[in-house]
């Protein structure tokens, strides 16, 4: 049996935005995301995306920066690495594209 190719599907970049907001919300310690209007974000002179995520996608790879505020009683490495593992596992996961790299931002601790 041969199959045949019934056309094309696309993911919208808005829907891998959504994908990675969601999966940095699930870990433990993040309270949300980065906003444009952070105190920190304009110290650092870092400008903040409009919601907290910067997407590249180059041949069905996704390199993804995420700006991030956790909790105050967390360690801030263990946070930032588990968004990075939960946000490239959602993405493979979800969409099937691979994922080269998930930087993570702390811009404020809550």
């Amino acid at each position: 049996m041969v199959a045949e190719s019934l056309g094309v599907v696309r993911v919208a970049r808005q829907v891998l935005t959504t994908i990675v907001i969601n999966a940095a919300l699930q870990v433990p310690g993040v309270i949300r995301m980065a906003q444009v209007s952070d105190q920190w974000s304009r110290l650092l002179s870092r400008e903040v995306p409009r919601q907290g995520v910067t997407l590249t996608i180059k041949d069905n790879t996704v390199t993804t920066d995420l700006y991030i505020v956790v909790a105050n009683d967390v360690n801030i490495v263990n946070v930032g690495s588990a968004v990075q593992e939960e946000v490239a596992a959602s993405i493979e996961h979800m969409v099937g594209m691979h994922v080269r790299e998930v930087n993570v931002y702390i811009q404020d601790v809550a």
